[in-house]
């Protein structure tokens, strides 16, 4: 495993709240930011959907798993009519 070094960086945001004087106030968010060809080289493309697990002190960025659309099994009952003679009965489905 490789390593590189970054920043914890900050984001401000506006409070909801705004000061006497018609300014508002903003505070300080943490935020980490990585960028280059070598995300890329590690298979993280743009668009790609990210997992992040984290604990205290660590946090691992992969890909996340790509979902699959549920798929429903449907099993048939009953009997199709052999013979014309025979009435007009249709397999039903139930799942």
């Amino acid at each position: 495993m490789q390593t590189k070094k970054i920043k914890v960086l900050y984001s401000s945001r506006q409070s909801g709240s705004r000061t006497y004087f018609g300014g508002s106030t903003y505070s300080q968010i943490p935020k980490i930011q990585m960028e280059g060809k070598w995300l890329e080289a590690l298979g993280f493309h743009i668009g790609d959907a990210l997992q992040v697990d984290y604990d205290d002190g660590e946090i691992r960025i992969r890909l996340a798993p790509s979902e699959q659309p549920a798929m429903m099994v449907c099993e048939e009952s009953g009997s199709y009519a052999k013979g014309k003679s025979q009435s007009n009965k249709r397999k039903k489905a139930t799942c």
